[in-house]
């Protein structure tokens, strides 16, 4: 299995804009706002030549290239081999060596003498707001930074290096006819790479950038769609050269909330962005090698390290920063799907976006409760609704169009599958995403001004037990109106079968339900609702015992949904104790404590899950969401993997743990890696079924954060003022 051969995202903040290639043999490049890495199509040409009589030995991030000449000339077109003609071979897995850091990509080859690395170097965003033109400009900048290098010193000849891109339905323009300063190519105002002039630099441009045979009076033919960037390393040297990768995109480019890139606040072009690139790249370089090394510092094993570091790039690449009136606008966009601020993403990025931007958190949140709320009625029988309560919808919108007021993209009437309401779910989602913002960030002034939404969202909850409280468990079990008749509400595991995409007594949900009544009860006592937090306490305290009764005495497995004699098993049944154990609220997760009873028996349930043939799959070795199906998600593996490994280590048998290296090996292969990260996977065969180009895996970030957090949020405070990978 080849190893290095995967797409990764090299990303801007804020931008929904990625440079990306690693797929061997395939083309990629420049992708602004699109949902799979081969949309772009661009022949991305990088590799090195050591003297003019040798060919150039060359990355596979292309196909054959056709020459465009033939529709001027009316030749026959013909296509080079994408292994080797006259003038390249193609590097093959054997010849060189990756290495995917958390902030870089790096190609090594020619005996590590060639080397080749683009960088995403991420840290602490504060809020936009804030932020001088100085900073803006810094950490906004819509770039990619890269560096190719040589090492020549035992060499006796030149060496050259290339870096180019092949697009021959858009040819690039050259920069210089607009900047002196910058040597390099761009299409239109959109997207295009620099490096800075130099005496070693030249551009090549026409319909072959290797043997170009026709040249205006600077030696280029921007007719062609073919260009390029050399550089000469002289015999007896070594040099790293600088490259930058820019986008740009001006005016309003959202409709229902119209907005604008916040980047253009700060810069007059892309001409400005890839100056700024330049400018600013040894400290980009500087931020990229920190992050690296505070993974490779980590403990993480290499295949944890792959995993998170595959995430967190597709993280950034879904990530857009907008800007209009109201001031910024906070985008993560759903990977091959776009929809915009889909909660199940929001509530598992939380944890990434706590350390390292936590007012995207907070301006989601708020977005949420301004126009994406909803109160709904629930459905009792088919005659008969009450009044339901407050609820959020699955998302903001699509492709860069914000939904309506209280509506989504996704959630249609009369379903029971797919494309159906996720009320339940939505609402629990806010629940444990603003209690957790608010602990975390320590910002009680946030929480105080919610406190109503708060107090809303507990008697939602309430009420989708049973609107009478005599009758309640704890377990939600009332679908909302907007389903219809007939319809019932889904899950975010909604292309599952019943063990996961049913909403109504379901396991999953249940415990889920559980997590958010203790996050309740803690920020009730934050704000001194004492009645209501004595009320949350005791809803936490009587969900837990009726789950408690809801084990199978015979086999020691809680039904993934109790009702019509359901006996799926499922790992999720464990994923709402994630934020008590993230916010360091010890007394829920503690053995001998107020939930040792259920706590113990979900330990039993775990261990026996983790089996071959149960929930890790019998071929392939991989975690599976649910016995019942081979439908399974990355992103929820690593989830649950943080709580298992905190709460129940000693489930972790043999086939559990070596089950990392097929998870990386997942990603690592045809199926998963030439869509750059995806989510949703096939348990057996390791192929995508979908949620490709996806970001959602950066949940893996808990890895690195299994310590609870410091028990000192007693009292307003700012949010953390630093971040690294190892806090």
């Amino acid at each position: 299995m080849n190893h290095k051969s995967f797409h990764s995202h090299h990303s801007p903040f804020g931008a929904f804009a990625s440079f990306t290639i690693g797929f061997d043999g395939s083309p990629g490049g420049f992708a602004q706002s699109l949902s799979r890495p081969g949309q772009a199509r661009q022949n991305v040409y990088v590799g090195y030549r050591r003297g003019e009589s040798q060919r150039w030995r060359l990355l596979p991030f292309f196909e054959p290239p056709q020459t465009a000449e033939v529709l001027y000339t009316g030749e026959a077109a013909v296509a080079a081999s994408v292994r080797e003609d006259g003038r390249f071979s193609t590097l093959t897995s054997r010849d060189y060596r990756r290495m995917l850091g958390a902030a870089s990509d790096t190609w090594r080859a020619d005996d590590e003498r060639f080397g080749f690395s683009l960088l995403s170097p991420f840290e602490r965003v504060p809020d936009p707001r804030t932020l001088d033109r100085g900073e803006a400009r810094r950490l906004l900048a819509p770039a990619v930074p890269a560096w190719i290098e040589y090492d020549n010193r035992q060499g006796k000849e030149p060496v050259e290096l290339i870096f180019g891109i092949g697009d021959p339905d858009h040819p690039f323009r050259p920069l210089s006819d607009s900047r002196a300063d910058l040597a390099g190519f761009a299409l239109g105002p959109a997207c295009g790479y620099a490096t800075v002039p130099d005496e070693s630099v030249e551009l090549r441009q026409g319909f072959d950038v290797f043997e170009p045979k026709f040249q205006d009076h600077r030696g280029l033919h921007v007719i062609g769609g073919e260009s390029a960037i050399l550089f000469t390393i002289p015999a007896g040297e070594r040099r790293r050269f600088p490259l930058v990768m820019g986008f740009f995109q001006s005016g309003v480019v959202t409709t229902g909330i119209g907005a604008s890139y916040a980047y253009t606040r700060f810069f007059a072009g892309l001409e400005d962005v890839l100056a700024q690139g330049l400018s600013t790249h040894a400290e980009y370089q500087r931020i990229a090698s920190e992050r690296d090394a505070e993974l490779n510092s980590s403990g993480l094993d290499e295949d944890r390290k792959f995993l998170l570091a595959q995430s967190i790039h597709s993280y950034y690449g879904s990530t857009q920063l907008m800007w209009n009136d109201d001031g910024p606008l906070w985008m993560v966009n759903e990977g091959e799907y776009r929809m915009i601020n889909t909660f199940d993403l929001t509530v598992d990025h939380l944890f990434f976006e706590l350390a390292w931007h936590p007012w995207a958190v907070r301006d989601t949140l708020e977005l949420f409760v301004e126009r994406y709320a909803y109160r709904d009625n629930l459905q009792v029988n088919d005659s008969e609704s009450i009044r339901g309560g407050i609820s959020f919808t699955h998302d903001m919108g699509v492709m860069n169009h914000f939904t309506p007021s209280g509506r989504s993209s996704y959630e249609c009437d009369r379903l029971t599958g797919c494309f159906s309401h996720m009320t339940m779910e939505q609402l629990l989602n806010w629940v444990l995403c603003a209690a957790t913002y608010a602990e975390a960030a320590g910002d009680l002034n946030w929480l105080k001004h919610y406190r109503q939404t708060l107090l809303e969202c507990a008697e939602s909850l309430h009420r989708r037990d049973h609107p009478e409280p005599q009758k309640r468990d704890g377990i939600l079990k009332f679908d909302s109106e907007r389903c219809g008749q007939g319809g019932s509400e889904i899950t975010t595991y909604d292309s599952l079968d019943v063990s996961l995409g049913q909403a109504r007594n379901n396991l999953y949900l249940a415990v889920k339900t559980l997590g958010a009544w203790v996050l309740l009860e803690k920020a009730f006592q934050r704000l001194d609702e004492r009645e209501a937090a004595e009320d949350a306490g005791a809803t936490a305290d009587l969900l837990a015992s009726t789950l408690a009764g809801k084990v199978e005495p015979d086999t020691g497995f809680f039904p993934a949904v109790f009702e019509d004699g359901n006996r799926s098993r499922i790992l999720p049944a464990v994923e709402g104790f994630a934020y008590p154990i993230y916010l360091g609220y010890d007394d829920a997760i503690d053995p001998e404590g107020r939930f040792g009873p259920l706590l113990k028996l979900l330990g039993r349930h775990i261990a026996q899950a983790l089996q071959p043939g149960v929930c890790i799959d019998r071929e392939s070795g991989g975690w599976k969401i649910s016995s019942t199906s081979t439908n399974t998600w990355f992103s929820k593996i690593a989830l649950a993997q943080y709580v298992i490994r905190r709460l129940y280590p000693e489930a972790l048998n043999d086939a559990a743990r070596a089950a990392d290296r097929v998870h990386a090996d997942w990603q690592r292969q045809a199926g998963c890696g030439k869509d750059a990260l995806c989510d949703q996977i096939d348990s057996v065969t390791g192929e995508s079924r979908g949620s490709r180009y996806y970001p959602r895996g950066v949940t893996a970030w808990l890895w690195l954060g299994e310590d609870p957090l410091p028990d000192t949020r007693t009292q307003e405070k700012p949010a953390r003022e630093s971040a690294s990978l190892t806090q």
